[in-house]
């Protein structure tokens, strides 16, 4: 059986080799990137729309993890802690979905993120706390230090933090992340 999926190859000649990226329509691809030998039949395309064979995908194509969403969201509409007078807030967390969001690429560079990065300032987090899990963006570990390192200074030369959780948010949710 094959299968129809959007890569991009990319021909790595000196090692006999061809890395696929994945294009902006594949959304069901679990890891960052697949390195393989270059099929013969692949060398004369240069990217689009690629026929691979089941033993090129590795399982991946059917896969239950790669058809359910990372984060299935339930709303309470009375939880008990609105009723108090002054509830201790929680702080949410989620290591599934901080997973998905190390697995997007750099909300600033579009290079592979390592760091899912919690929201800093803005009245989030402070000494000892962290902001919820919900409140990441995904960050290449140069990006994460220049911000962690300046917050200020990061701000001024790529834009707020709230206008890229903002937009990683909307994706994220038209993704069907959310569930």
């Amino acid at each position: 059986m094959s299968h129809q999926w959007i890569l991009t190859p990319i021909i790595i000649p000196e090692v006999n080799a061809v890395m696929f990226r994945p294009g902006a329509s594949l959304n069901l691809f679990n890891g960052r990137m697949l390195i393989m030998t270059l099929p013969d039949e692949l060398k004369h395309r240069p990217s689009g729309l690629i026929s691979l064979s089941d033993q090129y995908l590795s399982g991946v194509v059917g896969d239950e993890r790669a058809s359910k969403p990372v984060l299935n969201l339930t709303i309470d509409p009375e939880p008990p802690a609105s009723f108090m007078k002054k509830p201790k807030f929680k702080r949410w967390t989620s290591d599934e979905y901080l997973k998905w969001v190390k697995s997007q690429p750099c909300c600033v560079c579009g290079a592979t993120s390592d760091d899912a990065h919690h929201l800093i300032g803005h009245g989030q987090g402070g000494m000892g706390t962290k902001a919820h899990d919900l409140f990441t963006i995904p960050l290449c570990r140069v990006h994460h230090g220049e911000l962690h390192k300046d917050p200020n200074e990061w701000e001024r030369e790529h834009g707020s933090q709230l206008y890229f959780l903002f937009r990683f948010l909307d994706r994220s949710a038209a993704l069907g992340v959310f569930g």
